[in-house]
């Protein structure tokens, strides 16, 4: 097969790309009990993504690595489907699934229904995808290793896409309209058509991991080694940074909850979560909450505004209902 590489359109200068690559802050011991309740989930969680319609959470687990099916009102595991790599991050292709699992240790994107974990889609992409998000009728994979985005229509990869230096995190906007890539070691933002073509490319913090959409057309950023959350607009040259609000504590995995206009962000040095309201251009800091040990993902459920996170050390998810 040949693949479609496309020319990116660049809104400023490279940035100089740096050596080092961002990583979550390594937690502290626990010194407060965690709010909300705590489950147990073996195999040391990370990824994980809420969905409402099915009441399933989708969480990575290690060791031996896959994916375990969560009742979000429960807490209880249903099932868990075996893969080769732990997934890093999981997204939703739509609201009721299926979950998106790029698999890192087979350079290949799988597709799992809710709730019940049956596999209907493995595509091979380039390596080490990180992070993939669904946008008009297709989806974006977050290449990190291979410095590009993977396009996937159907059964097949149709495009490779140049991106920023290790892209990371990938988040397409709620309509459909625009997919961003974050390249973690790049420290930059590019913007895509759902067609492939790129709008333009931008600086992105310190040290940026994860990205996601928001309601008001919106992207967030949580810049782990600039103690940040940024915030991105896209317009027909490529995205632009409109505001930072200080998030201290290496603010890490990332959630939206675009019914009640909240961003929930994990503060893995002092092993917190953050809440942000987004009423305007600026988030404004909300609620805290403490967590169990190295929060290195949050989702949030639609349906009731639940936060679900993920701890990595304790092997276990906590839930917080806000």
């Amino acid at each position: 097969m040949a693949w479609l590489l496309l020319t990116a359109a660049c809104s400023s200068g490279p940035a100089p790309a740096r050596t080092d690559v961002p990583e979550p802050a390594v937690s502290p011991a626990v010194t407060e009990a965690p709010a909300g309740r705590v489950v147990p989930l073996a195999g040391q969680p990370e990824g994980l993504v809420v969905d409402g319609p099915t009441r399933t959470i989708a969480a990575g687990v290690r060791n031996p690595d896959g994916l375990a099916l969560v009742d979000v009102d429960t807490g209880v595991e249903r099932t868990r489907r075996p893969f080769a790599g732990s997934p890093r991050h999981l997204q939703l292709a739509r609201p009721g699934g299926p979950v998106l699992v790029p698999a890192e240790g087979t350079d290949r994107l799988y597709q799992v229904v809710l709730p019940g974990g049956d596999l209907v889609g493995d595509v091979g992409v380039g390596r080490q995808p990180h992070d993939a998000a669904a946008a008009g009728g297709r989806i974006f994979v977050g290449d990190e290793l291979a410095d590009r985005v993977s396009v996937v229509e159907g059964d097949r990869r149709v495009a490779q896409l140049p991106a920023p230096v290790m892209p990371g995190g990938v988040a397409a906007a709620l309509d459909g309209s625009v997919v961003v890539a974050v390249g973690v070691r790049g420290r930059e933002i590019e913007a895509y058509r759902p067609d492939g073509t790129s709008t333009g490319r931008t600086r992105c913090g310190v040290g940026p991991t994860h990205v996601r959409a928001g309601p008001d057309g919106r992207f967030y950023v949580t810049d782990t080694q600039g103690d940040a959350l940024l915030v991105f607009e896209v317009g027909p040259d490529g995205p632009r940074q409109v505001a930072k609000v200080a998030a201290e504590g290496a603010p890490y995995g990332l959630a939206i909850d675009s019914v009640r206009r909240v961003a929930y962000v994990t503060l893995t040095a002092t092993n917190r979560v953050q809440a942000f309201r987004l009423d305007g251009r600026t988030p404004k800091a909300d609620r805290s909450w403490p967590t169990l040990r190295q929060p290195n993902d949050v989702g949030v459920d639609p349906a009731t505004g639940r936060l679900v996170i993920a701890g990595a050390a304790d092997s276990a998810l906590q839930l917080i209902d806000p």
